[in-house]
């Protein structure tokens, strides 16, 4: 088995019969006791893969959280178009929120199966309380707010109750 001297900065092959001749590996040259798990640093990948397994990691996180913050974004933008009378950009930020909603629904990727009730009633409500197409839009935008506020308040206090029993 190859095991490297951090001191002679060097491999040895040494013969393994039993699993506690690994506690007592010492340097042929230097004498000093040579750990049991060390390697070469030149030819130790496991550093440069955990940086690849990370980068790949960081990756993948930032599109949960694009997708995370997505809906409530454009929702944000939706009512705030609704107050300032942008009508086109409010039908525009709530086209793009369907669309994805619904591309999410045709992908079978979609982690909010309750809007297939909620945002007909949200634009049912909106339409009825204000009698207007853009109240329709504000009812939709809001739906996809109380929904990510929801999940956060979830998400945290299942946090907590998890932290509290595992700590």
């Amino acid at each position: 088995m190859k095991r490297y001297c951090t001191n002679c900065r060097k491999d040895f092959d040494f013969p393994i019969k039993s699993m506690k001749d690994l506690d007592n590996l010492v340097c042929p040259e230097c004498g000093s006791l040579i750990d049991k798990n060390s390697r070469n640093p030149a030819e130790d990948t496991s550093a440069q893969t955990e940086k690849l397994e990370n980068a790949i990691g960081n990756t993948f996180s930032v599109f949960i959280w694009i997708n995370y913050i997505f809906f409530v974004a454009i929702s944000i933008f939706a009512i705030v178009a609704y107050n300032r009378h942008w009508d086109k950009a409010l039908y525009i930020a709530t086209g793009i929120s369907l669309g994805v909603f619904v591309i999410q629904l045709f992908f079978h990727s979609l982690s909010f199966r309750t809007g297939l009730f909620f945002l007909p009633v949200g634009a049912a409500a909106g339409y009825l309380i204000l009698h207007t197409i853009q109240g329709a839009c504000l009812g939709i935008a809001i739906v996809f707010i109380a929904r990510h506020l929801i999940r956060a308040l979830f998400y945290r206090l299942l946090g907590r109750v998890i932290s509290s029993v595992s700590g």
